[in-house]
């Protein structure tokens, strides 16, 4: 039995690294797994790279910053597979979402709406001299920030100079929104659903209305675990397509979300857990939306590692950090997600779809071969 350990944050994202061990699929291919949890993304990806950990639960653009150099020192990683696309949430603390409420006459009813009611708010907080409003991330290399990032170009809002960010890990969100410390944020679930639970805030938007199948969380590797060890990375991820499988399978979600809630893992209630699987979730203390994609963990277009969808995140990482593009790190970042060693594990032979890849909803369609046309279309015109 080959023994790995692993890395993951309490998120319901975390489904399938949990349910490889705890449904014995990984047992079936001759693996035992030991997952570690951890409070932030900074600890995943330290641990990961000096070796503390095996593999890891880590946020899609991290793999590729962490790979390219950018913020940290340079360590070549490997993705070769995707563990969900969607399941996050910008979340508004009460009186924030109130405010909104006030401008529009009732709650917000999509991302635009509630983006301009925003640009209203932040236009009062600058005439009497406010501070900007603070977004909480959970990371700077986040899909959650490029999601906050597009969301607020809805309303006009410039995400530069209009509104500040911070890093704020997972589990501690709810308690800066309770505290003050930030205004808003987008994070994972359960911890959404969790604000709304205490009071402390309410969803604004999902992020499956900003983006059909942005690449959030997923499988990362050291290179040198990958090509020393094959066989074992193989075992690895016919376990992750089983439990994949079994993740998404809606007949399984209340076994999954008891499994889950477990003090282990994420330590809430499973109720709590069970909503965000089936995409039915409270909004605020009186509203419930219902979103049928809110959160998908199984499917070609989410675990087999798209190279596309790496250029999306290196495109985003740059326009973030305000960077030209580069055309070598543009490809370095694409070869940090691995099609052929997810092909060669599961015997999958499906040909990726010629169309965009990410399907930004309210945004231009990416086209992979034209970096700067796609950069240059999210300008305000």
């Amino acid at each position: 039995m080959k023994s790995m350990r692993v890395g993951f944050i309490p998120l319901i994202d975390a489904a399938i690294p949990i349910a490889a061990m705890e449904c014995g699929f990984a047992e079936s291919e001759g693996l035992q797994i030991e997952l570690v949890r951890e409070t932030s993304w900074a600890n995943i990806r330290d641990k990961l790279i000096h070796g503390l950990f095996d593999a890891s639960h880590m946020l899609a653009p991290l793999a590729v910053t962490t790979s390219l150099g950018i913020g940290n020192a340079k360590v070549p990683l490997t993705v070769p597979f995707g563990l969900n696309a969607n399941g996050n949430c910008i979340t508004l603390s009460s009186q924030l979402y109130r405010s909104l409420e006030d401008i529009l006459g009732h709650p917000p009813r999509d991302p635009r709406q509630s983006a301009q009611a925003l640009k209203r708010v932040i236009a009062r907080h600058k005439a009497s001299g406010a501070p900007p409003i603070t977004f909480g991330v959970v990371f700077p290399f986040s899909v959650h920030a490029i999601i906050v990032r597009h969301w607020l170009r809805l309303g006009g809002i410039d995400p530069y100079n209009d509104v500040q960010f911070q890093v704020v890990p997972p589990p501690f969100m709810v308690a800066s929104l309770s505290e003050g410390e930030i205004e808003g944020c987008c994070v994972g679930e359960p911890w959404n659903s969790r604000a709304v639970e205490s009071g402390v805030g309410c969803i604004a938007v999902f992020g499956a209305e900003i983006s059909r199948c942005a690449p959030d969380k997923v499988l990362a590797l050291r290179d040198e675990t990958v090509s020393n060890d094959p066989d074992t990375i193989h075992r690895l991820l016919r376990a992750y397509e089983m439990a994949a499988r079994w993740c998404q399978t809606p007949d399984n979600h209340g076994n999954l979300a008891h499994m889950l809630a477990q003090p282990q893992y994420l330590g809430v209630a499973p109720k709590t857990v069970l909503n965000a699987l089936s995409g039915t979730l409270a909004v605020s203390r009186t509203e419930t939306r219902t979103m049928p994609d809110f959160l998908a963990f199984e499917g070609d277009d989410i675990n087999r590692p798209d190279p596309r969808k790496a250029r999306w995140l290196y495109a985003e990482i740059a326009a973030g950090l305000r960077h030209p593009l580069d055309a070598g790190q543009a490809q370095a970042a694409a070869a940090v997600f691995r099609p052929d060693i997810f092909d060669a594990a599961t015997g999958n032979n499906a040909l990726p779809e010629s169309g965009d890849p990410i399907g930004l909803k309210f945004g231009p369609a990416f086209a992979p071969e034209d970096l700067q046309g796609y950069i240059k279309s999210l300008e305000p015109s």
